[in-house]
């Protein structure tokens, strides 16, 4: 690459890392208040609330490095024309040919990176977040005490309170505990408990200590009364096995292998991806073109109007496909042949301006 090259390269890269950073934030921003939501209602341990947000980072790449692309070019190409650069450029005899060089070697990098993420990286954060929350929720299930609540657990057959636990959860306030057995009820309070915690398993060694256990047998009168002075017992959540109906998460050998309308769907959405960010990357340089008097941002109206028609289309033709109402052979390749066409006429008439 000559220096002309590397200088509308490191412009471009300026403007679309810009784009896609406040894009991304905009994004997790939602994302983040629903996780906190759940975090809040004790669904989502606090530990996990960054792991699942950076891991949800990773799938909304896979849309907003093609958006980012479109938008940086068209603003980087705005600077220029602006400072008159362009100008100067043509006036050197640089052609349209030269002049789409060093975006296309942009384009295509970005594009590569956009086909990892939808082919490999996508999947395998979208598989990873939905195991972490899938798992959380099991083992908030099978948490019995949180300070100043009552928690069932087990589907309701226990119900635990305790009045304060400390910050590094080991040691319990005052404890009730009602459970419901096969043999009958029972009620066990305690002045104060401590519980070690298994970080792998979930498994709970509680300790109770100064308390009384109360017992009633069905189909008996009388109540059994136990006064201890220490009492132990464990919590055991049950094995987790990991499944999700999601095709989002499937990995793109497994949706290349099946036959299944749906999946099919899904193949050409991720396929989808880096294809359009070549597309859109061919509607950025004439859609960015600005005339003597235009201001820098006068164009990008139009580009998010594209990049709106191009996705939505995208969207109704993964309907289509997942419906049989459009063969795979066809796919979502009839999109990407009409803004291909799109930006083909565009590029033909710049030309001939």
């Amino acid at each position: 690459m000559n220096i002309l090259d590397r200088y509308l390269i490191r412009d471009a890269a300026a403007s679309w890392a810009a784009v896609a950073i406040v894009l991304l934030a905009i994004m997790l921003s939602t994302r983040f208040a629903f996780f906190l939501a759940l975090s809040a209602k004790g669904d989502l341990p606090p530990g996990l609330l960054f792991n699942v947000v950076a891991l949800s980072s990773l799938r909304y790449m896979v849309l907003l490095v093609p958006v980012s692309l479109l938008l940086g070019v068209m603003l980087s190409l705005g600077r220029l024309y602006k400072d008159n650069e362009v100008a100067a450029l043509t006036g050197c005899g640089i052609g349209l040919q030269q002049f789409y060089r060093p975006y296309v070697i942009f384009g295509v990098a970005l594009a590569a990176f956009t086909a990892a993420l939808a082919f490999q990286i996508s999947p395998w954060a979208a598989r990873q977040a939905d195991y972490l929350l899938k798992d959380a929720k099991r083992l908030v299930q099978y948490t019995p005490f949180e300070s100043g609540r009552f928690k069932a657990v087990s589907d309701g057959r226990a119900v635990f309170y305790t009045s304060d636990v400390s910050g590094d959860g080991t040691t319990l306030g005052q404890v009730l505990a009602f459970i419901e057995e096969r043999s009958g009820t029972t009620l066990v309070t305690a002045r104060r408990g401590a519980q070690n915690i298994d970080a792998e398993t979930g498994e709970r060694h509680i300790v109770l200590y100064d308390g009384q256990r109360s017992q009633v047998t069905a189909g008996k009168l009388d109540t059994e009364l136990t006064t201890f002075s220490t009492f132990a017992t464990r919590i055991t959540p049950p094995d987790f096995e990991f499944s999700s109906g999601s095709r989002a998460i499937r990995s793109t050998a497994s949706l290349a292998a099946s036959a299944d309308p749906k999946d099919r769907a899904e193949l050409h959405w991720r396929i989808a991806a880096p294809v359009s960010a070549l597309v859109l990357l061919l509607l950025a340089v004439p859609l960015g073109y600005l005339a003597p008097r235009q201001g820098r941002y006068s164009k990008l109206v139009w580009g998010i109007l594209t990049y709106l028609a191009y996705s939505n289309l995208l969207s109704l033709g993964q309907t289509w496909l997942a419906k049989g109402t459009v063969p795979p052979i066809v796919g979502l390749w009839w999109v990407h042949a009409l803004f291909l066409g799109l930006a083909g006429f565009l590029i033909w008439r710049r030309d001939r301006v």
